[in-house]
């Protein structure tokens, strides 16, 4: 009985029905409108045709099936319904080509076209799907590295809204659509199925052939959505997977990281540091007294900790950093991510390498930290020093577990080593991590590096009951319901902070606290551009969106200094330098290097040449030799089975 009702005209009004009736409850009525007519139509269309044709037609069908499904794919990535045409059209074949594989590749085994593409592009569409909520959280476009964040993001994800929006529900009938004009089509008869067979297989062996040589010569983007844009998603996102894989410097050996050795290998000779900056003291003349009392060092990194007010001074408070002025070094720092990425931001901070060197879209945490490197804990820990590391979150988060003790910590803690107490939108808040920090102090044995990542400030900002109350009214930038959370939660913060300086402030041990943002929050994009007056077209003003506080505070009488513009990889040389512990080798070249680029991320660095910020590829001169040296020593440092022992 049910089985009569079911024809392709019920269904294809069935369908129309319910896309007409989905679009007009989101008030999207004009878009339903055609959605609705198209299945009924389709659905009411009789198809009456020889075996041989329908079989014809199916194949047709199926090949047209596979490039409407590259518009589908890119509805995600975009805000209105329309062909998308990527803006180069050799990518653009490859993108049709990697949609087409996995469906071939079905065909090849069942026989089935419709079967086939309904199973086969699937997985793609997932991918897009996931695009467009990392876009509509981030602010940027999903990348391999999220893969190792599904953990993290499973246990974030209560603070986000996935509300089934517009884009998604294009993408859904759009997918539906294709998928009820093929099955309007009858079953295909193949008298030669084994040359069927071949054909497929050949086909399928063909695209996937075509589409992963065109990856290696794909530029790969990954701010906004201007890969999917240029390139189209699924072949900006494999292209990130292709150049991910370990890759030699051209130029590139050991003996050349050697000849570089020389210069740094003799030690500095003066008996106390300087607490200029890192990038105006001489590095011969860094090495602290070893009769001399060692400051214990506790380093925050706080999450999604950005001063706003840099893209437009009129807005907000003043944060709590700014008003330091004594014993404090402070400025701002390029970050190498925006909006994620925590784990990239420790890593530079700790070893002194760069982002820059790496492609975008990695986590060089899990995907290249196999064992033992070297970092300034493994260097503290050699000087004496108890070295601890403490995340209030799950230990899992970025494989920290793991890697952090081969990064040289003694002890690493994370969520269940908390009262978790004094909680805010069900993380730890940075007033209890502080009251932490502060107890692992008291019962320290030696001096103490300790090196600690918050969690209160981490994404999504969307308001619930609980959250209100912190949120902070923005009169000039209203329709921001993120942002004004955002800001309590900065507050919140600033707080803390004032408590756990105060409190360090009494103690008559020295003690040097460093305390940085990993990244800008990913808020409404809109905002950002209100706040800012335009576009973050240019690298210039992208660059906005990377620079991060930062400050270098003692408990006794040191320089004060205001740092314009720096790097988290330097960052390691002002605590140095602050401490009065010498530079070990590795930290000397990047003194050296910071005085010929004083700040560099993964998108580009300030030249003293040209005076403005450069894509590495215009890079030249001694900027282009120095960033080159720096390359080949890092890379000796992750990848070479034969480390250079001058400076790991």
């Amino acid at each position: 009985m049910l089985r009569a009702y079911l024809t392709h005209r019920n269904i294809g009004i069935a369908l129309g029905t319910i896309a007409f009736l989905t679009f007009t409850a989101m008030g999207y009525i004009v878009a339903g409108i055609p959605f609705g007519i198209a299945f009924a139509l389709i659905g009411c269309k009789k198809f009456e045709t020889t075996p041989q044709k329908n079989t014809t037609y199916t194949f047709i069908w199926f090949f047209i099936a596979c490039f409407l499904s590259t518009q589908v794919s890119q509805s995600f990535a975009d805000t209105h319904i329309g062909l998308v045409i990527i803006a180069h059209w050799r990518n653009f074949i490859a993108e049709l080509l990697m949609l087409a594989t996995f469906p071939l590749l079905l065909l090849a085994i069942t026989l089935k076209p419709r079967l086939s593409f309904a199973v086969g592009i699937i997985p793609f569409l997932l991918l897009s799907l996931a695009n467009y909520y990392i876009f509509k959280f981030r602010g940027n476009e999903f990348t391999p590295m999220d893969f190792l964040a599904i953990g993290i993001a499973k246990n974030v994800a209560g603070n986000y809204n996935f509300g089934w929006t517009f884009n998604p529900t294009c993408g859904l009938f759009s997918y539906l659509l294709i998928l009820h004009m093929g099955f309007c089509l009858k079953p295909a008869q193949f008298n030669k199925r084994k040359l069927v067979r071949i054909v497929s297989a050949i086909l399928c062996v063909a695209a996937a052939g075509i589409s992963i040589a065109r990856l290696p010569s794909v530029y790969v983007m990954s701010w906004e959505k201007m890969g999917s844009t240029h390139n189209g998603f699924l072949v900006n996102f494999f292209a990130q997977i292709v150049t991910t894989l370990k890759q030699v410097p051209e130029g590139y050996s050991y003996e050349i990281t050697e000849k570089i050795a020389e210069r740094y290998a003799a030690h500095p000779t003066d008996s106390a540091a300087s607490t200029v900056p890192a990038s105006t003291i001489s590095a011969d003349s860094t090495r602290a007294d070893s009769t001399a009392e060692r400051p214990s060092i506790i380093v925050i990194m706080d999450e999604a900790y950005a001063d706003i007010s840099t893209l437009n001074p009129e807005f907000g408070d003043t944060l709590f950093y700014k008003t330091l002025h004594k014993n404090t070094v402070k400025g701002l720092a390029l970050s190498s991510v925006y909006g994620g990425g925590t784990a990239n931001s420790e890593y530079e901070f700790l070893t002194g390498n760069s982002m820059a060197f790496f492609n975008h879209g990695i986590s060089v945490y899990q995907m290249y930290i196999k064992a033992p490197a070297y970092s300034m804990a493994t260097y503290l820990r050699g000087l004496g020093y108890e070295t601890i590391a403490t995340h209030p979150f799950h230990r899992q988060g970025w494989s920290r577990e793991t890697i952090w003790p081969l990064l040289g910590f003694e002890t690493t803690t994370f969520l269940e080593d908390y009262p978790q107490k004094k909680m805010l939108r069900g993380y730890v808040s940075d007033q209890e991590m502080f009251e932490y920090i502060i107890d692992k102090f008291k019962h320290k044995k030696k001096p103490l590096f300790l090196y600690g990542v918050t969690m209160q400030n981490h994404s999504g900002y969307i308001p619930d009951g609980k959250s209100q109350k912190l949120q902070v009214s923005l009169k000039q930038y209203p329709g921001y319901p993120d942002a004004e959370l955002y800001t309590g939660l900065i507050r919140e913060s600033d707080k803390a902070l004032k408590y756990l300086l105060h409190y360090f402030e009494q103690v008559k041990e020295k003690v040097v606290i460093v305390f940085y943002g990993d990244h800008f929050p990913g808020l409404n994009k809109h905002f950002y551009i209100d706040l800012y007056g335009k576009n973050f077209a240019t690298l210039k003003d992208r660059q906005k969106l990377y620079k991060v506080p930062f400050f270098v505070w003692t408990n006794y009488e040191s320089k004060s200094v205001d740092v314009p513009l720096t790097s988290l990889n330097y960052l390691g040389n002002y605590v140095y330098k602050v401490a009065g512990i010498g530079l070990p080798a590795y930290n000397r070249f990047l003194n050296d290097m910071q005085q010929q680029i004083p700040a560099m991320n993964s998108w580009g660095f300030y030249s003293t040449e040209h005076h403005k910020f450069l894509n590495y590829n215009y890079a030249s001169g001694k900027e282009k030799e120095m960033l080159q040296e720096y390359r080949f020593l890092q890379h000796n440092s992750i990848f070479d089975n034969k480390r250079n022992k001058v400076f790991f």
